[in-house]
């Protein structure tokens, strides 16, 4: 009897592939894994159960995965700043979770095969598949094979709602024009105004609404190592990395923070554009890269940034299995040694307006670090003497070719 495992999410492609799977693959059994890598909430996670029954699945399966994914990507991300030429990877990088997590699953039913919902023309194709390739391997012909049938036959929605439609399953449609994918790390939104270049989506369209009433205020994040231990507010204290980043999220919603549009390059060349919301990353980025300054050499600031770029590249095209990745990491881990303090973010709707540091490991407290008109912790003969060695290798050069300018 085969087995295959459908990566599910409830929506139009992924209940689609439940009786496609077994009408055109001869699968006997189908199982649906849904992974909640933070933004379901109980009534989301509910809905897709039943929808997994509806559509004729065999069982179901719930995989509870935020801790995993901030265990294995988002603290990696903090750590570097991370994000791909200025958007910090809001869902993208949860993809890979998901894949990883329904693999798992697929290994633990003994399915042959694993179904997704991607079409030839994005990204998560490029997740799911390698995910597959690398953990479905098996010995001779027992690996578990990847298919995804919307690529590969070219069915439409519109095709995909019909063939529901004449098994008798309700297709539930959709009240907006717009797409909305949610993540514990941030909201992508598109529409057609993401398929211009100078269309700008209407502002009711965006996933959260300022609070009119917010008021100034001041929040204080704590950094350990480079973690995320503490949250404290008017309101609350948190502990837990994955509840501070949720949040976070509401706060910065709460302020209109984390409004961005991104223009990127998919993995098979095609340009892309969209609206996306990253309030926690933005307001995590904005204290932990200001940490950062306080306490790190400029070697260690300047070292970082091409290889948290690189993380991100390696993350967004989907190497989560090349071994750079797990070098890279090990590099921004050990960069965090000093990262420790608590900085207060002040907040007024629409920006963050300040951003300040208690750290035991703040190079600016130090005594002689001061930046001032007069240097306490050398004398003026010292900083003259070194000025004359910093620029003498110029000079000598320039000695031998006068005419050599930099100008036209």
């Amino acid at each position: 009897m085969s087995t295959g495992v459908v990566a599910f999410s409830g929506g139009l492609d992924t209940s689609f592939l439940v009786p496609f799977a077994k009408d055109h693959y001869g699968v006997d059994r189908i199982i649906t894994c849904a992974v909640d890598t933070g933004g379901f909430d109980a009534d989301e996670k509910k809905r897709i159960a039943a929808r997994s029954k509806e559509v004729g699945a065999d069982g179901h399966v719930l995989i509870e995965a935020a801790q995993s994914y901030y265990d294995q990507i988002l603290r990696y991300l903090i750590f570097g700043n991370v994000t791909r030429d200025g958007y910090p990877l809001c869902v993208g990088a949860e993809r890979l979770i998901q894949a990883h997590e329904c693999l798992t699953v697929a290994r633990g039913e003994g399915a042959d095969l694993f179904f997704h919902g991607s079409t030839g023309a994005g990204n998560d194709q490029y997740r799911f598949d390698v995910a597959a390739q690398v953990l479905g391997q098996g010995a001779g012909e027992s690996g578990i094979k990847c298919i995804a049938p919307v690529r590969e036959h070219g069915i439409t929605r519109e095709r995909s709602t019909a063939f529901l439609k004449e098994r008798g399953i309700e297709v539930h449609a959709k009240t907006t024009n717009y797409s909305y994918n949610v993540g514990l790390w941030g909201v992508s939104i598109g529409g057609k105004e993401t398929l211009t270049s100078s269309g700008l989506i209407p502002d009711e369209v965006w996933y959260s609404q300022a609070d009119s009433n917010a008021q100034p205020c001041s929040i204080k994040v704590a950094f350990e190592q480079g973690e995320l231990v503490a949250l404290s507010t008017q309101a609350r204290s948190l502990t837990d990395p994955v509840e501070i980043i949720k949040e976070l999220a509401l706060i910065g919603n709460a302020y209109g923070l984390g409004r961005h549009y991104h223009v990127g390059t998919s993995i098979p060349g095609k340009k892309g554009r969209l609206a996306y919301e990253s309030p926690a990353a933005d307001l995590i980025y904005a204290a932990h890269s200001t940490l950062e300054k306080h306490v790190l050499t400029q070697a260690q600031i300047a070292a970082k940034k091409p290889l948290a770029e690189e993380l991100g590249r390696l993350i967004h095209e989907a190497k989560i299995f090349e071994p750079l990745l797990n070098d890279i990491k090990a590099f921004l881990k050990s960069s965090q040694a000093r990262v420790t303090g608590t900085v207060t973010l002040h907040l007024v709707p629409g920006r963050i307006t300040a951003v300040t540091v208690k750290s035991p490991f703040d190079l600016l407290e130090v005594a002689g670090a001061t930046y001032g008109e007069v240097a306490d912790a050398y004398s003026g003969q010292d900083a003259a003497g070194a000025t004359r060695l910093h620029g003498f290798e110029q000079a000598l050069y320039a000695s031998l070719a006068p005419d050599e300018g930099g100008g036209d």
